[in-house]
């Protein structure tokens, strides 16, 4: 039986604005479990990124945050004392932001930042600190690792920033890497190479990885479980292999079609779309989210939320329409 790293249930974040709360995260349930690669997919301003500081602790100080159930390692997150959590989350939970050009501080030196961590919550030496440090850079496939110490994040480039990143991420040893868009800010090239090197890392050190993307090709190369996210809800959750061979929801769906599929899709062929806009989720919301772009929308779906309901296996769907089987995806 897998060991559960993470269990959430009802996540909910909200946000004051002038017109009443913005509600960027609504009711989020799901587990992570150890050497495990969930990926949350979905459209920018989903609420991905939010999720991902909700569960590091780095909300702005003016969002609420609640949630039913927020267990780490077994332990509960929201009746823990701030201190106590604040130091399981450096300890055994750490994240690889989304842009290595600003996430790393440039008036220290690489080998401050990177030791940082492991100095304060495990209490080593500086030079145990910096041995761990020319390792993992080593292994995150840093040139001259050693040198990398004293230098500054100006000289590096943007892949090697961000394999810096990866590294200090795993400095603790954590079990739990949040990713949140880690190679949207790289080119093609280094996008594939830091893709292949957290798989690698994640296997070797048995860890579990919440990836954040809205990139669906990068979701089909590492991903053991997709979650795809609309509107602040998980829509539909399910195994990798199910949500690209069977999409049961109108939205992964209409995701899916509007990837070029190669040696299909014909040069200057006009790529399918998902019509509409996101709705504003501001204030109470009404019915499902996606009603207004569904063109499999009846009137029970602008009126009444669907729940995240389980079809066949493990795979997860919220939509009542969807119901009957849907043809095999070529």
């Amino acid at each position: 039986m897998q060991e559960t790293i993470l269990n959430v249930e009802n996540l909910q974040v909200s946000l004051p604005t002038e017109n009443g709360p913005l509600n960027a995260v609504r009711g989020l349930d799901f587990t992570v479990n150890r050497g495990e690669m969930l990926c949350i997919v979905g459209e920018s301003g989903c609420g991905k990124s939010m999720t991902s500081m909700a569960l590091m602790d780095l909300l702005p100080k003016k969002a609420q945050c609640q949630a039913d159930k927020f267990e780490f390692l077994g332990q509960d997150l929201l009746h823990m004392p701030k201190k106590t959590r604040s130091r399981l989350r450096g300890l055994n939970m750490s994240m690889i932001f989304q842009e290595p050009m600003t996430s790393l501080n440039p008036s220290f030196k690489l080998g401050d930042q990177l030791t940082e961590g492991i100095m304060t919550h495990q209490h080593i030496s500086r030079k145990e600190a910096n041995e761990r440090a020319i390792y993992l850079l080593n292994r995150a496939g840093v040139p001259s690792p050693d040198e990398r110490l004293n230098q500054y994040p100006h000289e590096l480039s943007g892949g090697l920033r961000q394999r810096i990143m990866i590294a200090m991420a795993l400095m603790c040893e954590p079990d739990l890497i949040i990713a949140d868009e880690p190679t949207t800010a790289l080119d093609v090239t280094i996008q594939a190479q830091i893709l292949v090197l957290i798989r690698e890392l994640q296997q070797e050190f048995g860890m579990a990885v919440i990836f954040i993307t809205h990139d669906l090709g990068v979701v089909a190369r590492i991903a053991d479980r997709v979650a795809v996210m609309y509107a602040g809800q998980f829509v539909e959750m399910a195994s990798v292999k199910a949500i690209y061979s069977r999409p049961q929801h109108p939205y992964t769906r209409g995701l899916l079609n509007c990837i070029p599929i190669p040696g299909k899709t014909q040069s200057g062929q006009e790529l399918a779309t998902i019509a509409g806009v996101v709705p504003s989720l501001i204030g109470t919301p009404q019915g499902c989210a996606f009603a207004n772009r569904c063109e499999l929308a009846k009137k029970q779906c602008c009126e009444t939320i669907p729940a995240l309901e389980q079809r066949e296996g493990q795979h997860w769907v919220r939509c009542p329409v969807t119901l009957y089987p849907v043809k095999e995806a070529s």
